[in-house]
């Protein structure tokens, strides 16, 4: 039996170990967290070691695992503010967090993306979308303008299983939706002139963007 290219891809990625190989495990057995893929992991350990962002922000801590990622893979990270709405994850992740040694630079935020992302001011150098995927075109706006220029807004799970490529109605009635909502988004961040976009095919679609 033949491996798919995608798994072919993905078994060449090293398995993780440390504390970052025990927060996998953690989510994979048989609890099913909604933690990045292994290549999408990857990926964002690159931007970040390229890009050396000094403050990031993430939507989507879940058990802490990506945040953990980030401020590993520069010296440049100072700061990582991550936001969670299930109250058990925030505790989980707060947790692994202190147990990685990083609770000096990554703090949780509890609440819901979309209604912390409009409360919040300042910049980040680069902010990672994760949460709730019909949330992401209610958010463009503000994730635009917590941006400077050259800031880089990455937004995982974009393809979503691939419906995005066929009209909503095609879908589940249940993802419909979500599937609608994720394709005004993209629309709406590629026809931006003010940011410069692309999809990178790793895990279920991940979109990069640069503020000019």
């Amino acid at each position: 039996m033949s491996l798919s290219d995608s798994e072919f891809f993905t078994g060449l990625i090293r398995e993780r170990k440390g504390i970052e190989g025990k927060i996998r495990s953690s989510a994979s057995d048989g609890r099913r967290i909604p933690i990045i893929r292994d290549d999408t992991a990857t990926l964002l350990e690159i931007l970040v070691s390229q890009k050396k962002p000094e403050k990031i922000l993430e939507f989507g801590t879940a058990i802490g695992y990506s945040a953990i990622i980030m401020a590993k893979a520069s010296d440049c990270v100072k700061s990582i503010d991550t936001v969670e709405i299930d109250p058990d994850m925030v505790i989980e992740a707060r947790k692994n967090i202190e147990n990685a040694s990083l609770s000096n630079i990554i703090h949780v935020i509890a609440g819901d993306a979309a209604e912390v992302a409009s409360c919040l001011s300042g910049s980040y150098d680069m902010i990672f979308l994760d949460s709730a995927k019909s949330q992401y075109v209610r958010m463009y706006e503000d994730l635009k303008r917590l941006l400077p220029k050259g800031g880089l807004l990455v937004c995982d799970n974009v393809i979503y299983y691939g419906k995005v490529y066929d009209e909503p109605e095609n879908s589940p009635h249940k993802q419909r939706t979500i599937v609608a909502n994720m394709r005004d988004f993209l629309k709406q961040m590629f026809e931006d002139e003010e940011m410069r976009s692309v999809i990178a095919d790793v895990g279920d679609g991940l979109a990069i963007s640069e503020k000019l």
